[in-house]
């Protein structure tokens, strides 16, 4: 039994070609119901695409694959379960090595410990760093 959770999937980017809003809409669906609809009027309307609903764990990696496989920057952010784990956000773009991800708060915003931000700041580091 999954553990679902609201998770939330922002793509950007130029599309490389015809046949890849097919591909997009097909690794779309696996995890988000109206991907057909979304993908197409993201595309009318140039702008980003933007995925809402419960998925296992927080996890598309089908779509994650697709977009780095395509070089169109992603964003996905989950909330917690508590007792289980913490909320987090992931994101790649291109010319990145590999996709980050980050501790976040349930709206999806990247968040550090105090913990750890004391650790960095007698480290020597700074919020830049």
């Amino acid at each position: 039994m999954g553990e679902y959770v609201m998770t939330i999937v922002t793509i950007g980017g130029a599309m490389p070609g015809p046949g890849a809003v097919t591909a997009l809409v097909a690794a779309a669906s696996v995890y988000f119901a109206e991907a057909d609809t979304l993908v197409r009027d993201a595309l009318a309307n140039g702008t980003s695409l933007t995925f809402e609903d419960a998925q296992d764990y927080g996890l598309t990696p089908g779509l994650d694959a697709f977009c780095r496989n395509h070089g169109l920057s992603y964003h996905r952010a989950w909330i917690a379960r508590p007792g289980v784990f913490d909320a987090g956000v992931k994101f790649w773009q291109p010319g990145m090595a590999s996709p980050v991800e980050e501790s976040a708060d349930d709206g999806g915003e990247p968040m550090i410990t105090l913990a750890a931000l004391r650790n960095c700041h007698e480290a020597g580091e700074t919020l830049s760093d």
